[in-house]
């Protein structure tokens, strides 16, 4: 009601001490667009009186500010009954299963993009590493540069894919613990790339 006597009917506008959006319309409504004008002004209001140190300008703000709203809209309308395939509503334990079933895939998702990261600062790290060191010891031959090549050799054919990462799981439903995944098709070859993370510690200073 409040919202068709705004936009409509010249009503009172949105109650800034009591911020309540319309997610049934789009950031760009008169009554969700005067919402975010407040709060626009409302953060860089704070931005000064606090005297961040890094100031965004108004239309950084904007947009960033539209991109929440978009994300609270789409999280409000996942959470709404949907209609089922009969034509039926779903009831509330339709709703709540189907809930925490998207919740567990988003977790899965997010977990699997956490180990592509990390898979990938791995590779790089590691052949950063021996990069450095077969250059370093192809300057003044040394006796174990056929070994370091060997390993940069090993490191170029594994690749990205070629390297462990850290699968999470949860145990009694509380606990995250970190176990490291290996790959069924390479041989144990652990031992091989501690010698080349353990460069990175000794080498602190270069890596």
């Amino acid at each position: 009601a409040d919202v068709r006597a705004y936009e409509y009917e010249d009503g009172p506008s949105p109650d800034t001490d009591n911020v309540a959006f319309d997610l049934t319309q789009n950031h760009s409504s008169p009554w969700n667009s005067f919402i975010l004008s407040f709060l626009l002004r409302e953060f860089q209001a704070r931005c000064v009186q606090e005297a961040w140190p890094i100031k965004k300008n108004d239309d950084y703000i904007e947009e960033a500010l539209h991109e929440r709203y978009k994300r609270l809209r789409t999280l409000w309308k996942n959470a709404r009954p949907k209609l089922m395939a009969k034509g039926l509503m779903e009831t509330p334990a339709e709703q709540e299963a189907r809930l925490v079933e998207e919740n567990l895939l988003q977790g899965k998702e997010s977990r699997q993009a956490t180990r592509r990261r990390n898979v990938g600062i791995k590779y790089s790290r590691r052949k950063a590493i021996l990069d450095h060191i077969v250059a370093t010891k192809s300057e003044v031959p040394d006796d174990d540069l056929r070994s370091w090549q060997w390993l940069q050799r090993l490191i170029n054919s594994l690749g990205e894919h070629g390297m462990s990462s850290e699968e999470s799981s949860v145990e009694n439903g509380i606990e995250n613990v970190l176990r490291v995944k290996r790959m069924e098709w390479r041989r144990n070859i652990d031992k091989e790339l501690d010698i080349i993370d353990l460069q990175r510690i000794l080498d602190k200073d270069i890596f």
